[in-house]
Order: structure tokens, then C-alpha cells, then sequence
């Protein structure tokens, strides 16, 4: 199988050479002339929960990047969604798989430009409620560090029905994958925005001021502890209000890592891939500025749109939009389609 990872950044190296150790052949696309350069010339250089050196071909072509590919992976951060569908427009070749990772309503946007297309050439498009492994360095010529991979990531394609085939076909490229009931659980159902939008607000001086800070240690006191579980519980609330089974952030977690904590402090502390996480050294970092918009901001939205209350969200929502200012990214996903047209 050919598969063409969309993106090169951190996470992209990790996920091509995941798949070429996996036996695929591996194309990328990437915007950056270096990068496609760099990944020719030396390959991606590995080391952690994966070793070694993997070969892969590098396009700053989209065209020729997906060219034969039957799957195609995306890796942008969630603002790079659209535009990635933008440009795939009138590209998508028969029965292609579009795998969206960490999803934040990334299928979702994904269908809004790509759905007749898609529909008409047997495309599925699909998301994962999260990355398969945390990909912090990134040095040239194209060299990661990758952290453990998860042991579990749920899958969701639209429609709905078609994810648990889809799990099947994509065996060899991702076992973890299991089929979730649809893209809407995927999204509402994320690890990210409940762990990264509460612990970055509450400690957003700590970040401003570039403190080196544990984020399940020193950032995780347990009043905010109580806080984050209250405010998963108003994301769980309005997950039942669309249609979706909502899961805690606590059982996330533990599905993610086949674990059985009974709180989120002791599972990040004793978990070797996370308990060196540490606080972002800046306010203007992802965790704030594509979890808030494409995360809990989506939720309160869909609360509203729901009748369910939010207060803490919607404070965290405030919160942010507030201390950023300027800079704060707020577009988010935009609902222009009917929820139930991704069932």
C-alpha cells in the first residue's frame, strides 16, 4: 500500500516513518522546499519508541504526492485542515482513505469542501480523536525524538458506517485503530482540549514567563484538578445532547494507555509518556491556540446551539480570547452543514 502523509511537520515525520517501518511506501507533501529536500537526501532519522532511519519521497506537489496513494494522512495542525481539502479539490483519486489525525473536527471540514467529490469517486474521510505518539524535536536534516505509542486510538469515518471496514483496510498501517461510532464522538470525544485549554489558562503566567513546569505536576494542584473534571463534565453534557456516548476525560486516558487510574494526576505522573510533559513556554502555543477554537470553543458553540449551559468553558472560552487578544485564533469550525449529514 502507498500512503502520502499531508504535512511535514514534527508530527508528519513521525507518522511517514511509522509507515514506512510498517512496510508502506511513503510520499509527503510538504510546502517547504528544505523539509522535501532534507527527507530525500537523509531520510527521516528516529529515535525513542521508534529506531532507525526510514526512506520516504518528499513533493511540495500535492499532486505528485498523492499520485497512487490509497491512503492519505493528514498531520496539520487543525487551522490547516480547510486549506489542505482546498488544495486536494478536483485531486482525490478512486477510492482513496483521507485519515485526518486528531481530528478536531477535521473530517468534518474536510467533507464541507471535499464531500460531492469525495462522495462521487468512493472516498472515505476519516479522523482520529487523537495523535498515535507525541513527537517533541524535530532537528535537520529531518530527525524526531518519538514518544510511546499509544496502545489504542478510536477511528470514525463518514459516514458513520463505513468506519469499522475502513479499520479493517488500514490494519497494516494502524493497528490501534478501532472503529468509533462517528466523526462527532472523535471530536467530542478528544483527550486534548479538556487536559490542554484548563492547565494552560490557569497556568498562563507560568507560561509567559518560560518557567520549566511539569504539566501533571506543578501545573495540576487538585483545585484545579476538581475544576478540569467540572468542566469535562459540561463537554460530556453536551456530547449526549448531539448523539454522541460521551466518555470522561479520565476514561480517555485510560482507554488510550489500556490503564485503570482513578484521576487524571496519578495517570499523567505515573505514565512514562507523559510524565514529563512540561508546560509550553509561551502563551501563543498550540494547546491555547488550536484547542480553544477548534476544541472547547466548538463545544461552547454547540452548547448553545444545544441548550446545554457551559459556564466553565464558556469561561475558559473568554479567558482566552481576553489574555491573547490580537493574537488569539477564533475562526474555529465553522457549522455550515447539518450534523447529522456526517452520521
Amino acid at each position: 500500500m502507498k500512503a502520502a502523509v499531508l504535512g511535514l511537520g514534527k508530527v508528519g515525520h513521525g507518522i511517514a516513518a511509522l509507515l514506512a517501518d510498517r512496510g508502506l511506501e511513503v510520499a509527503c507533501f510538504t510546502r517547504d522546499g528544505e523539509k522535501a529536500k532534507a527527507a530525500n537526501r537523509y531520510g527521516i532519522t528516529v529515535s525513542g519508541a521508534l529506531e532507525g532511519n526510514f526512506r520516504v519521497t518528499a513533493f511540495t506537489d500535492i499532486g505528485q504526492a498523492i499520485d497512487g496513494a490509497k491512503l492519505l494522512v493528514v498531520t496539520t495542525t487543525a487551522k490547516g485542515h480547510r486549506p489542505m481539502a482546498e488544495r486536494l479539490r478536483g485531486r482525490l483519486q478512486e477510492g482513496q482513505r483521507i485519515v485526518v489525525l486528531v481530528g478536531n473536527w477535521g473530517a468534518y471540514e474536510f467533507y464541507s469542501v471535499l464531500g460531492q467529490e469525495a462522495r462521487e469517486k468512493g472516498v472515505i474521510i476519516g479522523e482520529t480523536s487523537g495523535n498515535l505518539a507525541a513527537v517533541p524535536t524535530l532537528t535537520c536534516p529531518a530527525a524526531i525524538f518519538m514518544k510511546p505509542i499509544k496502545k489504542s486510538m478510536p477511528f470514525a469515518a463518514i459516514p458513520g458506517s463505513a468506519g469499522p471496514a475502513v479499520v479493517v483496510e488500514l490494519q497494516r498501517a494502524f493497528p490501534e485503530f478501532y472503529p468509533a461510532a462517528n466523526v462527532l464522538d472523535t471530536s467530542l470525544n478528544s483527550t486534548n482540549p479538556p487536559i490542554h485549554v484548563p492547565f494552560c489558562i490557569f497556568n498562563i503566567t507560568r507560561m509567559a514567563n518560560g518557567e520549566d513546569s511539569l504539566l501533571y505536576g506543578e501545573c495540576l494542584p487538585p483545585i484545579l484538578l476538581d475544576f478540569v473534571m467540572a468542566a469535562d463534565r459540561e463537554r460530556c453534557a453536551v456530547a449526549e445532547a448531539v448523539g454522541v456516548e460521551p466518555k470522561t476525560i479520565l476514561e480517555l486516558l485510560n482507554d488510550a494507555w489500556n490503564t485503570r487510574y482513578d484521576n487524571i494526576k496519578t495517570l499523567g505522573l505515573e505514565n512514562a509518556s507523559l510524565r514529563n510533559v512540561k508546560l509550553p513556554k509561551s502563551p501563543y502555543h498550540r494547546f491555547l491556540t488550536e484547542d480553544v477554537p477548534y476544541g472547547y470553543m466548538a463545544v461552547s458553540r454547540l452548547g448553545k446551539k444545544y441548550n446545554v449551559p457551559t459556564p466553565r468553558i464558556d469561561l475558559l472560552v473568554d479567558a482566552y480570547r481576553y489574555l491573547l487578544a490580537e493574537r488569539a485564533e477564533l475562526d474555529g469550525p465553522v457549522f455550515d452543514l447539518d450534523l447529522q449529514e456526517v452520521l
